[in-house]
């Protein structure tokens, strides 16, 4: 039998409500009765009181208007009496009116004729149901394109091409595709399809199936295509059989990859009629009707966001949106509020991170839905966003991945002058055989088994030891043993507690084990060939068979008398490269980019300035001098080379480390070099001055501050603490468009009364907090911290080179 259409699946739920109203009447008039006749009953008033709430805001829902008005007007008349021991006889008799008013109105209802009236006016929902899966091919060889496009036609799908990732992401508008299939190689780059993919999940987080077709057969190119969220990784030229049945197995095992809403509310007819509403708009919908089952409904069902129905019995949609935003897993969950009382409004607060906002029983439709999308696409995006200014999700969780990378580069930049006597390793960790896991049991039951290991591993990790999770079923680890240990010892033992317990999926005999690749990191390199060398390690144990282990060790370090010659070398050659880091706004699009100088030698090993700077050559100036008018040159460059809304919008924020006297004749220079690149607009380039240089020499700091601001650039104070001196100076300087507090003040242990009062201080002397940037975000929690004080800067963790970290839009 063919499914129902909305039309009908709407009209049998309109019959359904109209058989019910006589019982729901017969409630009312039973316990108005009991009230009259037997005791005036507050528990009895306050049923009545929820019967009426619930009538008046299912009614015109439901194409009954009359039900709601009358209803609404109950429902105030019951209001008044919650609070009083009586009602007199005039309250009474107003209210035995207003039964007799519903009455009618649900008689008339009854008697409609419903079939007419639905044909005539039950609003039309457009549906996909019965048309074939959508399927976007992302093939630059357009002779493969049409190949594949005809074969999928003929499997009876509906199929798209688009020549490369930017033309698909022109092209869709957010129009909705079941599932991706996705070339690795493009004009634009070897792994552009990766990339590309690695983006869109990180950015947005969408979830739509992928399928990455490829020449390469190899095991590093599956683990990055796969940890950057592919779901399947078919080697060229494609066996159509086997494509045929990966296809079947994604769009038919995995539940779905569409929103998924939980809707909350405590009348079944009203989650009916939503139900069918936001199903057939596609999304997954789950209805629940006890409030008190919340949190469990949210961990089975994981929405991506929730609607609550404000007045429910022993429970207000408000304050169980308190309870969910204090736990830091649902911070980034919207929370849309519907409620038939026009007094919620003022009830209504606007503090969340993801947002919030209250919508009239009943609902407007068209408006409700298109808030619904809005909100969804902003939660995704703050998600992004926190992930890139916070160490990690929780106080107990693996790192984030930006930052765990920040922590590598610093641990390979000092590792020379580790006088502890340690070793240190990276490991990569990955689930063995995922791509079939995947295809049997589902990108859900995958998803839910990452969690359990990442929840677990976090808790397993030594003090001093770090992780992230990659996607794609895989792990980083930093880990840090005695000198003296027996290296393979350790790491098989660390081995052996990543797979104990077993894990295993449900409804499956099989363990699933991890494959472990090490490094031994006992030499400088870069992080990129760290991580290169660490992903191949991971490679060969997976090949090797599961459950298996591969350590590869790195050669000694040099003497650290040869690597300081060898960084006197880099600065005589000028070896300089800029990195950046972007300070995010959380509610706006705004980012400025810090830029952060580096020392990088032939091979793409990075020097921090923590080892270069004592190197500085002295000249008749301060040894920073030389330094910083590189910077400069090079920071304002990088803004002419920028395309796109990046070139008009984006700003970069140089650090001096000259002495003040100094940082004088560095601005001629800067006022030089903007002139000459044209950069357009005001606020394209920030000044950051460290607060403890500026205290040294205030007077002098007071008049760069007005010459920055008069050359139309901005001017930043770093490393602000809670002494005095720092807001004093604020004062004083006057010209000050951000400031950043030191990154100690970023952690949750620090949110005590004394930063609280630094923030109102700041918040006063700047005559707004949209001036403060906080730096050193322990976790969403810490976040939503100083959210909830109105602070929407922070600084985040992702450090890369200009064009890619200036084209990462947030």
């Amino acid at each position: 039998m063919a499914e129902a259409s909305p039309g009908q699946k709407l009209k049998k739920l309109k019959n359904r409500y109209i058989a019910g109203l006589p019982n729901r009447m017969g409630e009312l008039r039973d316990s108005w009765n009991r009230l009259l006749h037997v005791s005036w009953d507050p528990k009895a008033l306050a049923f009545m009181h929820h019967c009426a709430h619930k009538l008046n805001g299912s009614g015109a829902t439901f194409q009954f208007p009359d039900i709601s008005d009358t209803a609404r007007i109950l429902e105030e008349q019951l209001q008044s009496l919650l609070v009083k021991p009586d009602a007199n006889a005039a309250e009474r008799q107003q209210i035995d009116r207003s039964l007799k008013a519903l009455e009618r109105a649900i008689e008339a209802a009854s008697h409609a004729d419903t079939k007419s009236e639905a044909t005539a006016s039950e609003p039309q929902i457009s549906t996909d149901k019965d048309q074939p899966f959508r399927i976007a091919v992302i093939e630059d060889d357009a002779n493969q394109a049409a190949h594949l496009k005809n074969w999928l036609e003929q499997q009876g799908y509906c199929a798209e091409t688009f020549e490369d990732p930017d033309t698909y992401n022109q092209r869709t508008d957010q129009r909705f595709h079941d599932l991706i299939l996705l070339d690795i190689g493009f004009p634009q780059g070897p792994l552009e399809g990766i990339g590309w993919l690695e983006r869109t999940r990180h950015q947005t987080g969408a979830n739509t199936p992928v399928i990455v077709m490829s020449a390469r057969s190899d095991m590093v190119a599956r683990m990055r295509a796969l940890r950057a969220g592919a779901d399947i990784y078919l080697t060229k030229p494609i066996d159509m059989g086997v494509l045929k049945k990966r296809m079947h197995q994604l769009l038919e095992n995995t539940p779905t990859g569409r929103p998924r809403i939980l809707w909350v509310d405590d009348d079944i007819d009203l989650l009916a009629h939503y139900n069918v509403m936001l199903t057939e708009e596609g999304y997954e919908v789950a209805g629940l009707s006890q409030p008190a089952r919340v949190l469990e409904h949210i961990e089975q069902f994981q929405p991506d966001a929730i609607v609550l129905d404000h007045d429910m019995p022993g429970c207000r949609g408000i304050e169980l949106a308190r309870v969910l935003r204090q736990d830091a897993r649902y911070m980034t969950i919207p929370i849309l509020f519907v409620s038939a009382s026009p007094e919620t409004q003022e009830l209504f607060e606007q503090h969340s991170i993801a947002g919030n906002e209250l919508f009239q029983k009943p609902l407007d439709s068209e408006n409700f839905l298109s808030s619904l999308h809005r909100h969804l696409m902003k939660a995704k995006l703050i998600a992004a966003r926190i992930n890139l200014v916070s160490q990690r999700k929780e106080s107990r969780s693996l790192q984030n991945y930006d930052y765990f990378l920040t922590e590598l580069v610093d641990l390979l930049a000092n590792i020379e002058n580790d006088t502890e006597d340690q070793a240190h390793y990276l490991v990569q960790a990955s689930i063995d055989n995922q791509e079939y896991l995947r295809a049997q049991h589902g990108a859900r039951a995958m998803a839910n088994l990452n969690a359990s290991m990442e929840k677990l591993f976090a808790n397993q990790l030594a003090v001093g030891d770090s992780g992230c999770a990659l996607g794609g079923g895989s792990f980083l680890f930093r880990l840090t043993a005695k000198a003296a240990d027996d290296g393979k010892a350790f790491l098989e033992r660390f081995h052996y507690n990543l797979n104990n317990p077993a894990w295993a999926l449900k409804n499956t005999p099989a363990p699933v084990t991890l494959s472990l690749g090490a490094l031994t990191l006992n030499a400088t390199p870069d992080e990129d060939k760290a991580l290169n060398e660490v992903e191949k390690a991971c490679g060969k144990a997976m090949q090797s068979g599961s459950n298996s282990l591969v350590w590869q060790q790195t050669p000694e370090r040099p003497p650290e008398s040869r690597l300081n010659d060898r960084i006197k070398e880099l600065i005589a050659a000028q070896a300089f490269k800029l990195h950046y880091q972007p300070i995010v706004n959380m509610e706006t699009d705004h980012t400025l980019f810090e830029a952060q100088v580096r020392l990088v030698d032939e091979n793409n090993a990075v020097f921090l300035p923590s080892q270069f700077l004592p190197c500085l050559p002295q000249g008749t100036r301060s040894q920073f001098y030389e330094l910083d008018r590189w910077v400069i040159q090079h920071a304002v460059e990088s803004l002419t080379l920028l395309e796109g809304k990046a070139s008009a919008s984006h700003s970069v924020s140089i650090k001096l480390s000259s002495p003040m006297v100094e940082v004088e004749r560095l601005l001629t220079l800067l006022s030089t070099a903007i002139r000459n690149a044209r950069i357009k607009g005001e606020r394209r380039i920030y000044l950051a001055l460290s607060c403890p240089t500026v205290l040294k020499d205030v007077p002098k700091a007071k008049k760069i501050a007005k010459l920055v601001h008069n050359m139309g650039c901005g001017l930043i104070i770093e490393h602000v603490d809670t002494d005095t001196a720092s807001v004093e100076l604020l004062k004083e300087l006057g010209w000050v468009d951000f400031v950043k507090l030191v990154p100690t003040l970023g952690a949750r242990v620090q949110q005590t009364p004394i930063l609280e009062q630094l923030l109102e201080r700041l918040k006063a002397t700047l005559n707004s907090s949209q001036h403060i940037v906080i730096t050193g975000v322990e976790d969403a929690k810490a976040l939503s911290w100083f959210w909830e004080r109105d602070i929407r800067n922070f600084q985040g963790y992702f450090i890369q080179e200009p064009k890619v970290a200036m084209s990462y839009d947030l």
